[in-house]
């Protein structure tokens, strides 16, 4: 006889769960560059998400379920991009704003765009001085207000001027680098990789794409001030090398497509939807990363892409049932068909 106490967990429990365990590694190899200043930040903004849910709770009634964490994993990825020297109160208001995006469309399993992408790209909008500079890693950040001559630009912002930055690539696998205190550490992002992976939580089918077009491009059109306005994509192959390992391993691109693209909410269900999301997802981060100096600028491309995941599913359905209509009429055409004498 089942428990009628007992608590029905949501859906993509296990999902949000995995990505909180995710956020551990992660986080100790921020508190391992600055100090424990990047944990207090990631204490903030889980329990500025649990406060929420528990003002947000009486808006479900009987439905709500207490023990569903999306609000935190959201929490912990926005910290995760955020730089290591932010104030407390922009990780607040970030997250803040996630949680109520993620209410004003009905909660968790209801929201066209994803939280953590909103709440980061609202505080960058607001705060840009705050969320765009970061501290050298290997700096022990105070608890409270970090100076601002300890603070410098990311890497985007060499690459978009057309340079390339001077990081090395131990740095980058390492996460030595001055940029988002989570994104950085490629070999620990990577081993998260492979851990949703295996739990079944990473849809190749949307990664692939976005990763395609994301090196598809730079590679065919690279924006590098040492080369010519147009040269052949076999041409000047060691620079465009060089220029490639800094877009995957630099900034927020792996961290971005790995934790945000493939969200089971925001994406479509569909496995021709999902490529063709993938494909627009890369073309929109390709851009903003070209035009802006925001390390972040997958969080606006999702903005963008995340109105299209319910209208290619629509699309996606239309065809197949019209593939079934054609296959029926033929079949039905063949039935009717005169015996041969």
């Amino acid at each position: 006889m089942p428990n009628r106490n007992s608590i029905e967990r949501s859906a993509n429990f296990g999902y949000y769960a995995d990505i909180l365990w995710c956020c551990v590694p992660l986080m100790v190899m921020a508190c391992f560059y600055y100090g424990p200043r990047p944990l207090l930040l990631m204490l903030t903004g889980l329990f500025t998400a649990y406060v929420c849910d528990c003002l947000a709770a009486p808006l479900h009634g009987p439905n709500y379920r207490p023990h569903e964490p999306s609000s935190e994993a959201f929490a912990a990825l926005i910290v995760l991009m955020m730089p290591a020297a932010v104030p407390y109160g922009v990780v607040i208001a970030a997250v803040i704003m996630a949680v109520l995006i993620k209410e004003t469309f009905g909660g968790e399993g209801h929201y066209p765009f994803h939280p953590a992408a909103v709440g980061v790209a609202v505080a960058a909008l607001s705060w840009p001085g705050e969320v765009f500079r970061y501290p050298a890693p290997g700096t022990v950040l105070p608890l409270w207000d970090v100076p601002d001559e300890a603070l410098s630009a990311g890497m985007n912002a060499a690459l978009s001027g057309g340079g390339l930055p001077s990081d090395t690539t131990m740095n980058l696998f390492t996460g030595a680098v001055a940029g988002p205190l989570g994104t950085g550490a490629i070999l620990v992002i990577l081993a998260c990789a492979l851990f949703l992976l295996v739990r079944g939580h990473l849809q190749l089918s949307t990664l692939l794409p976005y990763l395609i077009v994301c090196i598809a491009v730079p590679w065919l059109l690279p924006q590098l001030n040492d080369l010519p306005a147009f040269s052949l994509p076999w041409e000047y192959v060691r620079q465009r090398v060089y220029l490639e390992k800094y877009i995957i391993m630099g900034g927020s691109m792996l961290f971005g497509g790995i934790f945000l693209a493939c969200e089971p909410v925001t994406q479509p269900a569909r496995l021709s939807s999902r490529i063709i999301y993938g494909l627009l997802l890369g073309v929109a981060a390709t851009v903003f990363r070209y035009n802006t100096v925001y390390e972040t600028g997958i969080c606006f491309a999702l903005l963008i892409v995340g109105a299209f995941p319910e209208w290619l599913d629509r699309v996606a359905r239309r065809a197949e049932r019209m593939r079934f209509r054609k296959k029926e009429e033929k079949r039905r055409a063949n039935r009717a068909k005169p015996e041969a004498i």
